[in-house]
């Protein structure tokens, strides 16, 4: 659930799974517990007024109020800064963690191919929807190969690009019934991750390659996913 292990084990997992009563129940209970939270925990967020509620609390001598707003900007900031992993939902840490297990040795493919006739076919029968594997050579983003993963608690698609030494891991889920959602880049743990919706599906572009040679990669994906 937390997205920590690597494919073969979530196989053997779910395989346990299926036949243990024990572990199914507990599987159901901590699931439920998890969109529970998500559903019903508080989320708190700076108000506009939050700087001038400060400042009217603290009342500053006019000598030292120039040094004092300066550090209640400062202290709203950090406030801002603490508070907005809340409102990033689950996924992301999941997407990324997916990400770095891939760079460990042994971890990068279940598929290794630089056909996409190859790769799509692959994944047939695996993740309950029809794959869309496209070779981007053309702007030094060869394919590589592709990937059974786990993430939201459903099966996913990973396939895999190389930009010179770095991976590049481009993440494809079912979201059939939601509305598509424009690109948008995110950031943790040191990697940038571009991520949108388009015709029933949710992608998640991930690496550690520079933003000048990811960004218009991004957006050719976008494009062509529309």
């Amino acid at each position: 659930m937390d997205g920590e292990l690597d494919t073969r084990s979530v196989l053997e997992l779910d395989e346990h799974v299926s036949s243990c009563a024990a572990c199914t129940r507990q599987g159901a209970a901590l699931r439920a517990l998890s969109d529970a939270a998500r559903q019903h925990l508080t989320r708190f967020e700076p108000s506009p007024g939050f700087e001038r509620r400060l400042a009217r609390a603290i009342r500053p001598h006019r000598a030292r109020r120039a040094f004092l707003g300066a550090t209640l900007a400062v202290a709203a900031a950090a406030a801002v800064v603490a508070m907005v992993p809340l409102h990033r939902d689950a996924l992301l840490p999941e997407v990324v963690a997916a990400h770095a297990r891939s760079l460990q040795p042994g971890h990068a493919f279940d598929v290794a191919s630089t056909d996409q006739h190859t790769v799509k076919p692959w994944f047939e029968g695996k993740v309950g929807f029809a794959v869309p594997v496209h070779d981007f050579a053309d702007q030094g983003f060869p394919l590589v190969g592709g990937r059974l993963d786990y993430l939201d608690g459903r099966p996913a698609a990973a396939l895999v690009y190389r930009h010179g030494q770095h991976a590049v891991n481009l993440f494809v889920l079912d979201k059939a019934g939601m509305e598509d959602m424009e690109v948008r880049r995110e950031e943790l743990r040191g990697f940038s991750c571009w991520r949108w919706r388009a015709r029933g599906l949710e992608y998640f572009l991930v690496s550690d390659v520079a933003d000048g040679d990811m960004a218009p990669l991004a957006r050719r994906m976008v494009e062509g996913s529309r």
